[in-house]
């Protein structure tokens, strides 16, 4: 089977997926306030602990950069795409719910107003079942282990 297309189809998402997060969480990081009031304002508003205010901040600029590279791809993926359900779910779709003009048909307008976060979801889930590819450092590593297990391998049996 050819493994470029799923390989070049990870790291399109891994890129696409770092160009977001990664203004999202520096608008977070070093906008007024910095991280402090990101979370202030979570905790304020939606009832959510202060250090996961800021731990979804970081996590939002530093994942993205180990997403572009492709390090630790699963596990990036996993944080990144539980901060995505909780910005999709606790914090927008109640917002969602009650903010549906009186003419619009309600399922589209709630979709609409989660529709970022659920796609980043959607992105996040794929990267954790898929992993990085062959395109990403996680591969590199790999290969790298790989060959000196098997010369640890071949030193054993001399």
């Amino acid at each position: 089977m050819n493994r470029i297309a799923p390989d070049a189809a990870a790291l399109v998402l891994r890129a696409v997926a770092a160009s977001i997060f990664f203004p999202h969480g520096w608008s977070k990081v070093a906008g007024e306030g910095g991280s402090a009031a990101f979370a202030a304002g979570l905790t304020e508003g939606y009832g959510i602990p202060a250090f996961l205010g800021h731990l979804a901040a970081y996590t939002e600029v530093v994942g993205a950069v180990l997403l572009l590279v492709g390090l630790f791809t699963r596990l990036d993926a996993l944080l990144l795409g539980t901060t995505m359900f909780v910005a999709a779910f606790v914090v927008q779709l109640p917002d969602a719910l009650f903010d549906v003009p009186a003419n619009a048909i309600r399922a589209f307008a709630i979709l609409r107003g989660i529709e970022l976060p659920l796609a980043m979801l959607a992105i996040c889930c794929a990267l954790l079942l898929t992993g990085g590819g062959s395109f990403s450092l996680d591969a590199l590593l790999r290969g790298m282990l790989g060959k000196k297990r098997a010369a640890a391998e071949a030193a054993a049996l001399t």
